[in-house]
């Protein structure tokens, strides 16, 4: 707990009433000016202190954000390293547990993939020379993939491959780790083909004739991500 001490010249002062007890304010009635300097820079180290552990109680952190936290709290230089190594020394402050802990939360608790795991550690003021990542991500893959396909089934292979390609590395996960699973997809690219062919004639067929209609037809499908090969089957067969 905080108290508010007033001096004789009508000064204000809060200390904590460790520093009180520590210094026997309550019952010494005189202080030099220099004895409560001391005393106040001690009470800025112990305010430091306690913030740094109320910021802590709600989870672990890392070094560099006990340090940006007290530096909002505009602290002077000096009383946050000193702040951030008694922490150190105390083991509430220590980069390894919180890295391990880290991981392992965004390990179980979201779909991040390592690359991202590693990327935010690093702004976290980790070392990337520290980070490893000792998890199995391969069921994680397959969930994400499964729940990707659900949602576009309606595209076509490459389409598909392409949009979770993209989602995948975007979520942190390296190519290589999930190629062999874009291998197995495949779309029904023939059934697919036949709507989407339907479609753009049914836009485009009066405003064409029959050369410029197949040519946009062909860019048409071709944007959808079918391979040239079906697209020019489908129209061979059906334009």
């Amino acid at each position: 707990n905080e108290y508010e001490l007033i001096l004789d010249n009508d000064v204000k002062v809060r200390l904590y009433d460790d520093l009180i007890i520590k210094h026997e304010l309550l019952l010494k009635k005189e202080i030099t000016k220099d004895r409560l300097t001391k005393i106040v820079v001690a009470n800025d180290n112990l305010h430091a202190y306690y913030l740094a552990l109320k910021f802590l109680g709600k989870k672990m952190r890392s070094t560099m954000e006990i340090k940006n936290y007290l530096q909002k709290k505009e602290f002077d230089q000096k009383i946050i390293e000193e702040t951030i190594n008694k922490l150190i020394k105390e083991n509430y402050l220590n980069n390894q547990k919180f890295m391990e802990s880290y991981i392992n939360d965004q390990f179980n608790l979201t779909y991040n993939g390592p690359e991202k795991i590693k990327q935010n550690l690093i702004k976290l003021g980790i070392n990337e020379d520290q980070i490893v990542i000792n998890k199995d991500f391969s069921e994680k893959i397959k969930t994400l993939i499964s729940k990707k396909i659900k949602l576009n089934h309606k595209l076509s292979t490459s389409a598909l491959k392409q949009n979770i390609t993209t989602y995948l590395i975007g979520l942190g996960y390296r190519k290589e780790d999930f190629i062999d699973e874009l291998d197995n997809i495949k779309s029904n690219d023939k059934s697919l083909i036949k709507k989407d062919y339907e479609k753009i004639m049914k836009k485009y067929q009066n405003k064409y004739d029959s050369f410029q209609l197949k040519m946009k037809v062909k860019e048409k499908l071709y944007q959808k991500g079918y391979t040239p090969d079906l697209i020019n089957e489908w129209i061979e067969e059906n334009l």
